[in-house]
């Protein structure tokens, strides 16, 4: 989906059956029952399958929908989901299955399966809110995390791991200090550290995001 326009297929639901059904509050920190007149909540039962991307809907710093899908997703293209103002959230009850996931600012993110990404999962600029959820296993090549950006993850990933300690359930294979020390020169700013513009563009283009001796030395899953 672009930036305008859902996949079909979905009914809106309200608040209650929210939670009587899905319980969608126990995953998320987003207080989305407090946003419930400005926000819809849009439901897809029987799981959902995206050919291309999955993009978070509307043009302006804030989604005017939630997203709860009951099954699986499958998106043959990048999940990107972003907020920079007061969040909203996209829930799967299933597995997902995707190429990259590729999260900015404040989107509260969960997934009650395993995540599995071909490419990698990168989350950014999360200050007051923006947090990745994953019950199950992740299973990426990279998955990194920087400025502020919550990862919680109920078991270590299959990947090399990038974040903030104090912000990661996991273990983290470097620190987001050492991001620049690690990611290819030319994803590096003016100022010699991490872009992560830059990084969301290679993984989007399927190009290598870290050093090659990073990768052999560093996760016995990209190998």
């Amino acid at each position: 989906m672009n930036s305008a326009t859902s996949p079909a297929g979905y009914r809106l639901i309200g608040v209650d059956e929210a939670e009587a059904r899905f319980d969608a509050a126990s995953d998320l920190q987003y207080p989305y029952r407090e946003f419930a007149d400005e926000q819809e909540i849009r439901l897809y039962e029987g799981g959902l399958h995206v050919v291309g991307n999955l993009e978070r809907d509307g043009d302006g710093d804030w989604s005017p929908c939630n997203v709860i899908v009951d099954g699986d997703l499958t998106v043959e293209g990048d999940i990107e989901w972003w907020d920079s103002a007061g969040g909203n959230f996209l829930l799967v009850t299933g597995h997902v299955r995707v190429r990259n996931v590729l999260l900015s600012g404040c989107p509260d993110v969960v997934v009650r399966g395993d995540l599995t990404a071909t490419g990698g999962v990168q989350g950014h600029h999360g200050d007051d809110g923006g947090c990745l959820t994953v019950k199950g296993l992740v299973r990426a090549r990279t998955v990194i995390s920087t400025l502020y950006f919550c990862l919680d993850f109920a078991r270590q990933p299959e990947a090399l791991v990038v974040g903030d300690p104090y912000r990661t359930t996991c273990r983290v294979d470097f620190t987001t200090d050492e991001l620049h020390d690690i990611v290819l020169p030319e994803l590096l700013d003016s100022y010699d550290q991490a872009d992560e513009q830059k990084i969301s563009e290679a993984l989007r283009a399927e190009l290598p995001v870290l050093r090659p001796d990073v990768l052999r030395s560093s996760s016995p899953f990209l190998t």
